[in-house]
């Protein structure tokens, strides 16, 4: 793999007047709009207009209920409900919720908060190889628990499901603004889709992320948005690269609640954005056990014969020939499709997760290692 250079140097972005990010925002929003592509552009609607419940609703497939959803960690911008991303992928656009370490949509002009970002970090075009969102935001203590770093701008969806068999299996991408050289350099945000606080997003019985998924190792689950020289590519997303559809499977108790955490997070500072994609109906379990049949009620049970004295038979010629003594039974038969079968490539997968770390404070902006490499 040629190896790829940071065309800028990658330095903490800083706050700016309103005034100054307005304007900034307005043309950016310019340039995005000249450049779209002719084809329709992915629907996003963020947490700000909907409840995380309402949201992960779409996430619930075969074989298993939501009881409850909530954004534990992070900005309303940071997670919607996405529609008709076209990924390249042979299954077709995607759809389902997204979790970003920067702003999911682009910044509005006239809106006071939108200081912190200007672009999307999800909907192409790829116009820029350093998209970020720097939000200040708090890190994970449960990524940082898994992933012995420190964290910024997290972002956690937390979810209780009921699955109805003894497999739970979750479908999910990686992407990120990472893929640009900086993984190289020991930038790799922090993903993870957790079941009952066990770390289930693991291939090779390794973390999933940018350094182990990506143009040299497990290539085939990688998918580039970058030309052959570095700069942004075609596909219609703001992410540098991206994987392709992965899935996490676990053993669960058939009935009982089970809590998913799906999370994302920058490392080392503040900067670049990352996104998690969970797709739709992409939640699913396998048929739960069989149940028996009912026994047959006192109104269904079997008529036996009368005494012979009472019994008047009916010449044939009048009515046909006489009925039988009993009535044929209708036992249950139970059936169900294995929805686990569905999706290839999905294994039981899980680590350990280590004791919690305690999550730590995280200052509005930060001076870090990067910054004073730098320098």
């Amino acid at each position: 793999m040629t190896q790829l250079v940071p065309s800028a140097r990658r330095t903490p972005a800083r706050r700016v007047p309103f005034a100054v990010a307005a304007a900034a925002a307005s043309s950016a929003a310019i340039v995005l709009l000249a450049a779209a592509p002719a084809h329709a552009a992915a629907t996003v609607a963020t947490l700000e207009g909907q409840d995380a419940a309402t949201a992960a609703n779409s996430l619930v497939g075969e074989h298993v209920s939501l009881s409850s959803a909530t954004l534990s960690l992070g900005r309303t911008v940071q997670a919607a409900t996405v529609d008709g991303l076209d990924l390249g992928l042979p299954a077709g656009p995607f759809a389902g919720v997204a979790l970003s370490t920067g702003s999911l949509r682009a910044a509005d002009p006239t809106a006071a908060a939108d200081v912190d970002f200007t672009s999307s970090s999800l909907v192409g075009p790829n116009a820029k190889l350093t998209t970020t969102g720097d939000l200040g935001g708090p890190g994970s203590a449960l990524l940082e628990s898994s992933f012995a770093t420190t964290t910024y701008d997290a972002a956690e969806l937390r979810l209780t499901v009921v699955p109805e068999g003894e497999k739970l299996t979750i479908v999910y991408h990686i992407g990120s603004e990472e893929y640009a050289g900086w993984a190289e350099r020991d930038y790799t945000d922090a993903f993870g889709v957790y079941v009952d606080g066990r770390l289930c997003s693991t291939v090779g019985d390794v973390p999933v992320g940018v350094t182990s998924i990506n143009a040299d190792t497990r290539s085939q689950l990688y998918v580039s948005n970058l030309t052959a020289d570095g700069a942004p590519g075609g596909a219609d997303t703001e992410m540098n690269g991206y994987s392709v559809a992965l899935t996490c499977t676990t053993a669960v108790t058939p009935g009982q609640p089970v809590e998913v955490v799906a999370a994302v997070a920058d490392t080392v500072d503040g900067q670049l954005d990352s996104t998690l994609l969970l797709a739709a109906n992409g939640i699913t379990s396998v048929p739960g056990p069989a149940q028996p049949s009912p026994s047959p009620s006192p109104t269904e049970a079997q008529p036996t014969a009368g005494p012979a004295a009472t019994s008047v038979p009916v010449p044939a010629s009048v009515n046909g020939p006489a009925a039988g003594s009993t009535r044929p039974g209708s036992p249950l038969a139970v059936t169900g499709v294995d929805s686990a079968s569905l999706v290839t490539g999905a294994g039981l997968a899980v680590a350990a997760v280590g004791a919690g770390a305690a999550a730590l404070v995280i200052s509005r902006r930060r001076r870090t290692a990067r910054e004073v490499s730098e320098q």
